[in-house]
């Protein structure tokens, strides 16, 4: 990376825009393939990024971020509180709440006490409750208009309606699917009812090309097709269009796409605006604009063979057959990995007019400004593993990208590139400390850094990222260095604290499991980069393989992991018997004989 000067004091606030996308792989811009691969194509083909990439030659971009969990909900928590899940208590898509003592206050609600406006256009993803027996969710932001809000609404090209018997279960009994044409005209379908995914085919599916996931136990997800809607009538062209709107009414209020009275941002007061788009999530349907450019393009697929599996244990076989896409005709593959780019594609046009439209509104006011773009909360398999999903360990699922710049340049330096890992947790003290808070007085619980001190202090370098999973399998933790990814089962329950187990409740399973029972995983990226062979069990690498097993046991069972029954006002454990195993480095595997390639 570039030489850094010393870290500038910021006298004025700065408006700050943190960009979040959804479901989008690090390979899909150009700037990070160019960083890792020394070429803008990812491994599969082509993609296209040109206002990330334009933004990353702004400031300072960080081609190896690591999520800390590869779920929505699980993920945005811990971006929001700046914690681990095993700090935070939120390990999936369970709901928190503000009762229990050990919750902490996510960004908005930290700049908002320190004199920030704050406001969503996109989806929070939080799942955070008023309290434990209510279902409505609290306004998080001063200002929300929320993705899910505006599906339900019917504002964009795809939604769906769920019916719920909430007397007999929380399970919904029926599932409808809209889609919306410019013409007006609705085309719903019923794909699941009484208990079952109907098996009729959806006659819109040839019509807009979609090609779902029979393959899988979600059998409706859209891996691949076509907006009914144009590049501005889309989900997330919506969503675009609710972060203009809201520069465009400052000090004025207006009514939302929703109804909603807002007030606009007042020119004599700092503002955050969290602009989290939906794609490249399912569906994943470009615009026809795109989809056509993207379809004439050859992709290669990613590799598997199902004797991968043979070395697997069940957890990660779990994961396969939940979601599992080999099953489908190469020329289906092709055209999922197709569109996926398409989507990411059309998402960097909407980003770049939202850039844009930020800088305008921030040289009207005469105010620094600071940007983060975080892409994907988490990854996503395009075949690789032969899944299309995320919820996995590997780290096609953990992988993300950042790039950060302010308008000043003295805080992010442009053009340059800091090849060290860095974690999804150093967005909110990165936000902190470019907000004038005092990270570490004020908010001594945040498991980051800010981002701005990590590109000038040496110190701060990791040798390894963490991420913990609770989704389809139950509880499993990954460690990832440069050259070895590992993961293992932590807990022998399915549910959650509250669900199946209390708090707490056998948290010395792990360290006494034998290595059989841990289902191990351990890929050399060295020598296996697709992770497609696992070495947890291989003779040559047993000493490796138990260095990180006791690393990981203690950092998430013991370095102050906390569980918590979200389903009660105040219930929670924490467990310390290896309080500072979390170093960052990993010193415990110097002098160890690490393998050859072969």
């Amino acid at each position: 990376m570039n030489a850094a000067k010393a870290l500038p004091q910021n006298k004025i606030k700065p408006n700050i825009l943190w960009i979040l996308t959804d479901d989008q792989r690090a390979d899909s811009v150009a700037a990070v393939n160019l960083a890792l691969r020394g070429t803008k194509e990812s491994e599969l083909g082509y993609v296209e990024s040109p206002n990330l990439d334009a933004l990353a030659a702004e400031g300072v971009l960080f081609p190896l971020a690591y999520n800390q969990s590869p779920g929505c909900s699980p993920s945005r928590y811990s971006m929001a509180t700046g914690q681990y899940p095993h700090h935070s208590g939120r390990y999936g898509f369970e709901y928190s709440h503000k009762q229990n003592d050990t919750a902490k206050p996510t960004i908005p609600e930290v700049l908002r006490a320190n004199g920030y406006q704050t406001m969503l256009a996109g989806k929070a993803g939080l799942r955070i409750k008023s309290a434990p027996e209510q279902g409505s969710s609290p306004l998080i932001y001063d200002y929300e208009v929320e993705r899910y809000a505006l599906e339900r609404a019917g504002i964009g090209d795809w939604g769906k309606q769920s019916t719920y018997n909430w007397e007999v279960s929380n399970k919904p009994i029926k599932i409808t699917e809209n889609l919306y044409f410019p013409d007006g005209t609705i085309d719903s379908f019923e794909y699941f009812k009484d208990g079952q995914y109907t098996t009729e085919p959806n006659p819109i599916d040839k019509k807009l090309d979609i090609i779902r996931s029979y393959t899988r136990s979600s059998q409706t997800l859209i891996l691949a097709g076509e907006s009914p809607m144009p590049e501005d009538k889309t989900l997330d062209g919506k969503i675009l269009q609710a972060f203009q709107n809201y520069l465009n009414n400052a000090n004025k209020s207006y009514s939302s796409m929703l109804g909603d009275k807002i007030e606009g941002p007042k020119d004599d007061k700092p503002v955050m605006i969290s602009l989290s788009f939906h794609f490249p999530h399912t569906p994943v349907l470009p615009p026809k604009s795109f989809q056509d450019r993207f379809e004439k393009l050859p992709y290669k697929l990613p590799e598997f063979s199902k004797d991968e599996l043979k070395k697997l244990p069940k957890q990660l076989v779990k994961i396969y057959k939940n979601m599992k896409t080999d099953g489908m005709t190469p020329a289906e593959k092709l055209r999922m990995v197709q569109d996926y780019y398409a989507f990411t594609a059309y998402g960097d046009s909407l980003i770049g007019k939202a850039i844009k439209d930020f800088k305008a509104y921030n040289q009207r006011v005469n105010r620094p400004y600071l940007i983060i773009a975080t892409v994907g909360d988490h990854g996503w398999h395009l075949g690789e593993q032969g899944i299309s999903a995320k919820f996995s360990p590997w780290n096609k699922s953990g992988h993300g990208a950042m790039i950060v710049m302010d308008s000043s340049g003295e805080y992010f330096p442009k053009n340059t590139i800091h090849s060290d890992f860095v974690e999804y947790v150093d967005i909110a003290p990165t936000i902190y400390a470019a907000a004038g808070i005092d990270v570490k007085k004020d908010n001594a619980y945040l498991d980051g850094f800010n981002l701005a001190e990590v590109i000038r202090k040496p110190e701060l370098k990791r040798d390894y990222v963490l991420g913990e999973m609770n989704q389809i399998v139950g509880d499993r933790v990954y460690l990832r260095s440069k050259r070895f990814g590992f993961s293992m089962k932590i807990r022998p329950f399915m549910g959650k604290p509250g669900e199946t187990h209390e708090a707490g409740q056998d948290i010395m399973w792990a360290v006494n499991a034998s290595d059989k029972e841990a289902e191990m995983a351990l890929y050399d990226m060295q020598c296996d980069p697709h992770e497609r062979n696992n070495l947890a069990y291989a003779s040559a690498y047993k000493a490796i393989t138990k260095v990180l097993r006791t690393k990981a046991q203690n950092i998430f069972l013991g370095d102050n992991r906390l569980e918590v029954n979200w389903k009660e006002p105040n219930v929670s454990n924490v467990t310390s018997f290896a309080v500072g195993a979390h170093n960052r480095n990993l010193a415990e595997l110097d002098g160890l004989a690490i393998p050859t390639c072969k």
